[in-house]
């Protein structure tokens, strides 16, 4: 079997590209090589040299990646072409969705803008993916409640 085809199935399998439409060509996909990670096109060429020590599908355009050993990681992102666009600042970091993403700082979670601005201060323990305009958070003690994009409560924090 091919590797191309190898590559294919595994990305159908853990559903790689999934959450990224191929509007602009194939989606590289995360791998490892000698302890850092990198991306591969489906080919099984490296089209992101490997030199980060954690890294994330792409979802928007724009893809998690951690510089650091854990606990130490920091968190930011790059685009499909490797470059960093968001630099490794965060103490954690999830997917984009609706062009927001959860991060985390302070030990709180709060939303950055696909330019890495801070939209909605941390301030939850927990923070979904936005989801038609509205993202559940949780405050530990207050409750879920829904968010907007400017950070306001459309659901009210409920226990």
């Amino acid at each position: 079997m091919k590797w191309s085809v190898v590559f294919v199935l595994l990305g159908a399998l853990l559903g790689a590209g999934a959450a990224e439409p191929k509007t602009s060509g194939e989606v590289p996909v995360p791998f490892p090589r000698k302890g850092k990670y990198g991306y591969r096109d489906a080919s099984g060429a490296f089209v992101i040299a490997p030199q980060f020590d954690y890294a994330g599908e792409f979802c928007e355009g724009l893809a998690v990646v951690g510089v650091g050993k854990f606990p130490d990681t920091k968190w930011g992102y790059i685009n499909r072409q490797g470059h960093i666009v968001i630099p490794a600042q965060f103490a954690g970091a999830h997917d984009f969705s609706e062009g927001m993403a959860a991060v985390s700082a302070g030990g709180k979670l709060g939303y950055i803008d696909r330019t890495g601005k801070l939209v909605v201060p941390p301030q939850f323990d927990e923070a979904q993916k936005f989801s038609g305009g509205r993202a559940r958070v949780r405050i530990i003690k207050e409750g879920y409640g829904y968010i907007n994009k400017q950070g306001e409560f459309v659901v009210p924090l409920q226990l």
